[in-house]
């Protein structure tokens, strides 16, 4: 039985989503790290680079609202919800926290009926045999 691993989405596809998120093209956000031109985002969210730790802390300080946790390892919500001014997040922001949330769910019971039904075809067959 293989199961398949979709709760553990690769930081390019997070960068991807926060792109999205942030409403600003890949040109925008690269200029925003202090880079001149797309080419290494570009790579990046292409595969033909990885991140490396100095683009990561460039996009943490560059959008402080984003959760840390979240671009590292796909953990809780994509911004962060403090009460300090520089985190502090817009109503938009909480509404693509809740989409961002919604989908995982989706994704985590779209996995849980896979597994179910996956062993429900196995207990069947050992059924059939025994």
């Amino acid at each position: 039985m293989m199961l398949r691993l979709g709760l553990s989405v690769m930081i390019e596809s997070r960068i991807q989503q926060l792109i999205d998120a942030l409403n600003v093209s890949v040109l925008e956000f690269a200029r925003k790290l202090g880079e001149h031109r797309g080419e290494k985002v570009y790579h990046i969210l292409h595969g033909r680079l990885k991140p490396r730790y100095d683009t990561l802390e460039k996009i943490l300080l560059a959008y402080p609202q984003i959760n840390g946790d979240w671009l590292l390892r796909g953990e809780g919500m994509m911004f962060k919800v403090l009460d300090s001014p520089s985190a502090a997040i817009t109503v938009e922001e909480r509404l693509r926290n809740m989409e961002f949330l919604l989908f995982q769910l989706n994704e985590r019971m779209a996995l849980l009926q896979e597994t179910n039904d996956l062993l429900r075809a196995e207990i069947e067959q050992l059924r059939q045999q025994g």
